[in-house]
């Protein structure tokens, strides 16, 4: 081959490469306008995250999917997040410290305030698919140039990723199996063999820094945003003011009135109490855990 003919090769060598890292940075935009996690003016309920039966993740080197929802949960303020693992471990070390004295006056950490989760949600996956193979124009650019940019050229991959992800909805008072909300997504691009072509945020266990994680919350994010508006569609749960929660300190009488002078029935040491909002004078006015209302002392009480 002649040197012009060399000079022909490269310029249609670099062109090829300049087209496909155009084609590449295309994508990447399309798919970041694509990837909009809705936004809440106000919240709908709070919410418990659950894990499968079923650990899918691992089979990719991913981790649990609990943090992945979470995050899309805070950024579109549509519901609050009950932590039942190791906050709730963390609560009871709390109560703990507080039922042995440990704890600070008016601390406050009895029975009747952990937030009820009006929702549970299941993250699931039906399937997620990668297919991965050299670009034929960045095959033959890398054969004919060789060296660094041959390297370069022959990282090129050209990579069909697929993923179909779900999140069961159940109602955490019931029970009941509301709905289920469905999440498809599929990219193809042409990029640099590693990295990234969109992120949903800083999460990490493999969802930001792995094609196929990056995929698999794509679909997450349809999937969450059709659940939010399935529960914009639905009445809103149920719910009542806390009331504030008391701790017999010792055995002692529940009353029919602010005095002494008629028990209403015996009431025994650390059991728990919640306040009406009536108060006379010493006596406050409580319901018990049978729905029993009468009156006791605040010298019977601890928080």
């Amino acid at each position: 081959m002649n040197h012009s003919e060399q000079r022909c090769d490269h310029r249609i060598l670099y062109a090829l490469l300049g087209a496909t890292l155009l084609v590449s940075a295309n994508l990447s935009a399309d798919d970041d306008e694509g990837t909009q996690i809705a936004k809440c003016s106000q919240k709908l309920g709070a919410v418990a995250i659950n894990e499968p039966e079923k650990q899918w993740w691992q089979a990719y080197d991913l981790d649990n999917p609990e943090a992945l929802i979470k995050l899309l949960v805070q950024r579109s303020g549509c519901f609050d997040i009950v932590d039942r693992g190791q906050g709730l471990d963390m609560r009871g070390t709390e109560r703990d410290l507080a039922d042995s004295g440990e704890l600070q006056r008016n601390s406050n950490m009895g029975k009747g305030q952990v937030l009820v989760a009006d929702y549970f949600i299941i993250p699931d996956i039906v399937s997620s698919d990668e297919d991965a193979g050299g670009s034929g124009l960045a095959g033959i650019a890398a054969g004919k140039i060789g060296g660094k940019l041959g390297g370069v050229l022959g990282g090129i991959k050209k990579k069909e990723l697929t993923a179909h992800t779900l999140l069961s909805v159940v109602d955490a008072r019931t029970t009941r199996n509301l709905f289920t909300s469905e999440g498809k997504y599929s990219h193809k691009d042409v990029s640099f063999g590693a990295g990234g072509f969109f992120l949903v945020g800083a999460i990490g266990g493999g969802y930001e820094d792995t094609e196929i994680g990056q995929v698999i919350s794509a679909a997450y994010v349809e999937a969450y945003n059709d659940m939010v508006g399935r529960i914009q569609q639905m009445p809103p749960p149920s719910s009542e003011p806390s009331q504030k929660s008391y701790v017999i300190a010792m055995d002692t009488h529940m009353y029919k009135s602010a005095s002494r002078d008629e028990p209403l029935r015996q009431i025994r040491a650390r059991s728990t109490v919640y306040a009406t909002g009536n108060r006379e004078g010493i006596f406050l006015e409580v319901e018990d855990d049978f729905g029993i209302v009468g009156w006791v002392s605040v010298e019977d009480l601890s928080n």
